[in-house]
């Protein structure tokens, strides 16, 4: 695979927070989008930048800026990231992704 192709296939998610019966705020799915990108490393400025601001970064990637829909959560392999930050780099968005607890069974309505 040559340098900077797409290599990574994820869902741009749109959540929302809800009360569900009991009165208990859960995540309810709206929309999902499937996109490809390309996942790069973060360099180690960023890494100590993003430390000293108490901002964990997981991974970035990039997709194209007209396919990004201003999401804020991304599944990639089931694993669900917010996105934290974005940078706009000519044709393409950088996405800078934290990690998050939400389970794919705690999502009102995804499937």
């Amino acid at each position: 695979m040559y340098p900077n192709s797409p290599n990574i296939r994820m869902h741009l998610l749109t959540l929302e927070m809800v009360p569900n019966t009991m009165g208990v705020m859960s995540y309810q799915f709206v929309s999902k989008k499937e996109v490809i990108g390309i996942n790069f490393s973060i360099t180690s400025r960023e890494y100590y930048e993003s430390k000293r601001s108490d901002i964990r970064i997981d991974i970035a990637v990039k997709v194209q800026s007209f396919i990004y829909d201003h999401s804020k959560y991304v599944d990639i392999g089931s694993v669900i990231y917010k996105v934290e930050r974005t940078y706009a780099a000519g044709q393409f968005i950088e996405l800078y992704l934290k990690r998050t607890s939400i389970k794919l069974g705690d999502i009102i309505g995804y499937s």
